[in-house]
């Protein structure tokens, strides 16, 4: 009897960690779902140079750069968790039409990009990015990080960690780990998750001007997630929430683009 019971728990234990860690990477593919498609720059509505962005681990990443027009800032663009840079240019088209720079960086395991992704890989993509900028002459203090969704969660870690010119995030979570709190018990998110991408965290740290904007009919990242980020930070954040918005682009036509551009001008004055 002893033995069977044993036995069962065993099994039990077995069936568990296979469930655990079959949930482990059925929620990391949910998180990232990037493509091995490398994009293609000819159907871009604008003019693009494809770059290789060198990273502190070896990798070499393809990403679309966009030189600024005299006297423009230059934005490092970090996109959603969706497929590669070439399903992002209509994020950045009015930022382009108004002249200004935009670097639109490819994370690893994107767009045929080497490497496999996680919250720290990515962050060390974005730090990549800056120095290429740097080494073109263009200061990290000058550049303006954009993230939109996913970006978002590596857009304020960076700018814990380095002095730029200002941040703007597009439909921000607190973390991921607070968007699964709210649909699960904490130990049974903190079992499975290993890229937190943990902004509430950091955002104290972030000193630099500040913009969010965020749809109040977002069901892909609750409209409340942007809300408990800005709360947790300090007065240099602007939160700014848009009535019948979504997850989509209508977060960004026209209203969003129109408050980035603002929030550019108003660095440049």
């Amino acid at each position: 009897m002893i033995r069977r019971i044993a036995t069962a728990l065993v099994a039990l234990l077995l069936l568990t960690g296979a469930s655990g860690v079959g949930l482990h990477y059925y929620y990391k593919a949910r998180i990232f779902r990037a493509s091995d498609q490398v994009p293609d720059p000819a159907e871009v509505p604008f003019p693009v140079e494809v770059v290789r962005i060198p990273t502190a681990d070896g990798l070499q990443l393809n990403s679309w750069w966009i030189a600024p027009q005299p006297g423009k800032r230059t934005v490092l663009y970090l996109h959603g968790n969706y497929r590669s840079i070439g399903h992002y240019p209509r994020g950045v088209k009015a930022l382009v039409d108004a002249g200004y720079g935009v670097l639109m960086l490819d994370y690893r395991g994107y767009g045929g990009n080497p490497g496999s992704p996680s919250d720290e890989g990515l962050l060390t993509d974005a730090e990549a990015a800056l120095d290429w900028l740097a080494a073109k002459g263009i200061a990290p203090a000058t550049v303006v990080v954009y993230g939109y969704s996913l970006g978002t969660g590596v857009a304020v870690p960076l700018a814990a960690e380095r002095d730029l010119a200002g941040v703007v995030l597009a439909a921000p979570f607190a973390s991921i780990a607070e968007m699964g709190y709210d649909q699960y018990p904490h130990w049974f998110v903190d079992l499975l998750l290993s890229d937190r991408f943990d902004s509430i965290g950091r955002i104290a740290a972030v000193s630099e001007p500040v913009l969010i904007f965020h749809g109040d009919r977002d069901t892909t990242v609750p409209v409340t997630q942007s809300a408990r980020l800005a709360a947790a930070g300090g007065d240099n954040i602007r939160r700014i929430v848009l009535p019948g918005a979504t997850h989509g682009w209508d977060l960004f036509e026209p209203r969003g683009n129109a408050l980035v551009l603002d929030f550019l001008k108003t660095l440049a004055s």
